[in-house]
């Protein structure tokens, strides 16, 4: 579990460059403090249409403090909630510079790691106070029966936990999938805790002033 505080000010300055689209809404602005800001507590469901894997739905729950911020921005109603144009104002203005951080999303069969090139049904909700956001992922086009499925940030900037069990939809009488998670020591992750905000690079080869980091995956058999 990380604690940690983030000044107003440092806020006020992240939204003013979200709402300008320059930047991320979880970049770093203080990359020297390579520590997690931002919390999300992710939930997968992983669907199967007959013996194929279709894709994973994710749900994410952010932090409350970080909720507060995007609540309090693009709530316009100010209901409590994301109603249907709202949702898409936080994707929007927010979720869709993802891309440019793989969605957090890095899916692994053998040494080769890939990503989503997009995600499907985006709604965002508030709950409790909450944001949440739900999508669809598509992973029809992997082949075999054994995936390694991961959410994470590789800036280091936000923490990801996920939350069990995982969810399995599929016919018993068609295929039988299982699932574990476990960190992988064998195929870790590297990056700067001192590299500029904009950069997006994802290191897998170590070099001089990056730190390891070594990613929690889901893995799913049928």
């Amino acid at each position: 579990m990380y604690l940690s505080f983030v000044p107003a000010s440092i806020h006020g300055i992240m939204l003013k460059r979200i709402a300008t689209g320059i930047f991320f809404l979880f970049i770093p602005l203080l990359n020297a403090a390579a520590h997690p800001h931002v919390f999300v507590k992710t939930s997968e469901e992983f669907v199967w249409k007959g013996e194929k894997l279709s894709g994973v739905w994710e749900t994410w729950q952010f932090d409350r403090f970080f909720s507060s911020d995007i609540i309090s921005w693009l709530d316009k109603d100010k209901d409590g909630d994301f109603n249907e144009v709202e949702s898409k104002q936080v994707h929007d203005n927010a979720f869709i510079n993802l891309k440019n951080y793989y969605f957090y999303t890095f899916i692994r069969q053998g040494t080769k790691r890939t990503n989503p090139a997009g995600v499907q049904n985006f709604r965002a909700h508030v709950q409790d106070g909450v944001m949440i956001y739900r999508f669809f992922i598509d992973l029809s086009h992997y082949t075999g029966h054994d995936l390694y499925f991961a959410v994470y940030d590789y800036t280091y900037y936000t923490d990801v936990e996920y939350l069990e069990p995982v969810k399995l939809t599929y016919d018993s009488s068609t295929v039988h999938p299982s699932y574990s998670i476990k960190e992988n020591k064998e195929y870790p992750v590297y990056y700067d805790p001192c590299g500029p905000a904009t950069d997006t690079s994802v290191h897998y080869k170590w070099a001089p002033g990056l730190q390891t980091y070594y990613p929690r995956e889901i893995h799913i058999t049928w």
